[in-house]
């Protein structure tokens, strides 16, 4: 029996009138026996009946309130209309939860099926097209968004259903705008366009964009083109042949990144780049959802074919919709993190300050600056990469002009020749390094740390919670970056806990750990931190201390720790949590560092020494 809580309560509404014209005629029967006049048999005959009715509702609704897994009292225990009368309002509360529910489902469900088609849409001329990739970008954020089953969950609809009436629109000018009427389209139009900007809308108009696969010979030899790139899969029993592409009019000119689909094949779906001389901005498509954890090296492991003839670089393609066929080159798929990265710094540059973006982008992933930037694509099914577009940002805030710089690159840049990379992504790696001036990268991870803490926090590789009487120490089960498990030794004796806690980590090219010291305490402690590089002290971190909750009287301070250690006193006193940023700043060699984190007993830290965080110059 389906629930319905307005019939429940409708009945139960008209039982009670019933009540009430029963309580009124029990009354003047009453006052008939005391007259000595017997009542009439109707009476006896109502009160039977609407014994019966009460029986019937109230097993009704008990009935309803078990189908929604409602508890209810034993029947015994609802004998009157006033037991009955919560449990209506429960139903009636489970229900509205429950059509809800429904309906955030049917949205789920329609939200997902407007994307998948939206995922599908290429440029008739080429993936090479700033706007669709931009496009596709926040689709592909949307859908992941989408996915959380928590997302739906919340009293409000979620934010980004805002968003996809613009996606149906666009759609629906890509497959109808020949049936659609002028003042539909306009509408439409005036949709995407605010959406998406003018060219997408314009691109859309012209029958430029396309829903589903491309042109079955061009997405052929793309195909071709990636079995050309990719090795077998180690599962495979033997290298599949690679079919050839058909032979150009001219030779291919080089300079752009652009994405081929995936191969059909059981291997792993492969993710490549492409570059072409008419154009110099990195495009994205569609990929298959990845793995959260890395799956391969993806810089060395694929190198692409001999380099082509470059041809005349010509116009960018930015002001324009013609683009390069996907297999106009060579592919690369180590240059996704640039595509990425830049895809998200096109999305918000002008409109969020440096330190808002860094808590958009760490507020999603908080362990972005601890995995190598090459290999971010292998995390959260791509979507970590995106995180690094704060990088560009502040090379690009100190260094003007350094993005279209490394694009620009592009059109002559030719893999494998003498003194050049052999891949377009290790190229763009090179100008990230050299023309980004990467010698700042500690400078950027001082920013970031200022900007991230404490909300919306960082990855921490590991933790100390001291108290009164114990010490914990908190690390990672796995060896995994972004690992949310955690593991806890408890400390209580003194010489374990006032004691030199060490901890080695190996910390890859041009990225950060971080360590957090938290305190509840009655006595302030001091911490004497120290790093090492093997045998060599090393100043590759910076301290940053939080204030208590409520001390608006003291002020966050950030300090580049000392190669022979720096002492940092007052924990649970002057600072509440001290944060350690452990960088390594060398683009191409990963480091094996030792950090030590010494607890001092408050006897100690009223000693005073040089070099105390205090007395020594902020940075």
């Amino acid at each position: 029996m389906a629930a319905n809580a307005e019939d429940l309560a409708k009945r139960l509404a008209a039982l009670s009138e019933r009540f009430t014209a029963l309580s009124s005629t029990l009354a003047q029967a009453a006052r008939e026996l005391q007259a000595g006049t017997v009542p009439p048999e109707s009476v006896v005959d109502e009160i039977t009946k609407i014994r019966t009715d009460f029986v019937e509702v109230r097993h009704r609704i008990l009935e309803a309130a078990r189908s929604l897994s409602i508890t209810v009292p034993a029947i015994a225990e609802v004998d009157s209309l006033a037991a009955l009368a919560p449990i209506v309002e429960t139903v009636a509360q489970a229900l509205v939860a429950q059509e809800k529910k429904a309906a955030m489902a049917e949205a789920r469900t329609r939200v997902m099926a407007v994307l998948d088609r939206i995922l599908t849409v290429t440029h008739a001329d080429g993936p090479n097209f700033a706007a669709l990739v931009q496009c596709l970008v926040k689709a592909k954020e949307i859908r992941h968004s989408a996915q959380d089953p928590e997302a739906f969950d919340s009293e409000n609809a979620p934010a980004f259903l805002e968003s996809i009436p613009s996606f149906a629109a666009l759609l629906s000018i890509i497959e109808g705008r020949d049936a659609l009427d002028d003042d539909k389209f306009a509408v439409l139009d005036e949709t995407v366009t605010q959406a998406f900007g003018r060219t997408l809308a314009v691109a859309a108009a012209r029958g430029k964009l396309i829903v589903g696969a491309g042109p079955a010979p061009v997405a052929e030899r793309a195909v071709a083109a990636v079995e050309r790139a990719a090795p077998a899969a180690p599962k495979e029993p033997a290298a599949r042949p690679a079919a050839a592409p058909s032979a150009p009019a001219a030779p291919a000119p080089t300079g752009v990144l652009t994405r081929t689909p995936p191969p059909a094949a059981p291997a792993p779906p492969a993710r490549n780049i492409t570059f072409s001389g008419r154009d110099a901005v990195p495009t994205r498509d569609a990929a298959p959802a990845r793995e959260s954890t890395p799956a391969r090296e993806s810089v060395p492991a694929r190198d692409p074919e001999p380099a082509r003839e470059p041809a005349q670089a010509r116009e960018p393609v930015v002001a324009r919709e013609a683009a390069q066929p996907a297999d106009a080159g060579p592919q690369d798929e180590a240059a996704q993190w640039w595509v990425s990265a830049w895809a998200r710094w096109t999305q918000w540059k002008g409109t969020l300050a440096f330190e808002a973006a860094v808590k958009e982008e760490l507020g999603k992933y908080n362990y972005v600056l601890s995995v190598p930037i090459q290999k971010s694509t292998d995390y959260e099914e791509g979507l970590l990469s995106y995180g690094y577009s704060i990088l560009l940002d502040h090379i690009e805030r100190r260094f003007s002009g350094f993005i279209n710089k490394a694009l620009n690159s592009l059109k002559t840049f030719q893999p494998g020749a003498a003194g050049a990379a052999k891949s377009v992504g290790a190229h763009l790696y090179n100008v990230l390094v050299n023309e980004g001036r990467l010698q700042i990268y500690p400078e950027f991870v001082k920013s970031v740390l200022l900007a991230a803490v404490p909300e919306p926090g960082l990855w921490t590789h590991a933790r100390i919670l001291e108290s009164t009487t114990e010490t914990r120490i908190f690390t990672h089960p796995s060896n995994r970056i972004g690992d949310p498990e955690h593991n806890s030794q408890r400390l209580t004796q003194d010489k374990q806990r006032f004691a030199d806690h060490r901890f080695p980590v190996v910390v890859a090219p041009i990225t950060t750990r971080f360590f957090a010291i938290a305190a509840d305490l009655r006595e302030p402690r001091s911490i004497d931190v120290k790093l090492s590089d093997g045998r060599s002290d090393s100043d590759h971190a910076w301290l940053l201390t939080m204030p208590p909750v409520g001390r608006a009287d003291l002020k966050s301070e950030v300090l580049r720790i000392f190669p022979e250690g720096t002492s940092v006193p007052g924990l649970g006193r002057d600072y509440a949590t001290l944060w350690v940023a452990l960088f390594n700043p060398d683009p191409m060699t990963e480091r094996k560092y030792e950090l030590t984190l010494s607890l001092k007993q408050s006897a100690a830290s009223k000693q005073s020494a040089a070099g105390t965080f205090r007395s020594a110059r902020s940075a």
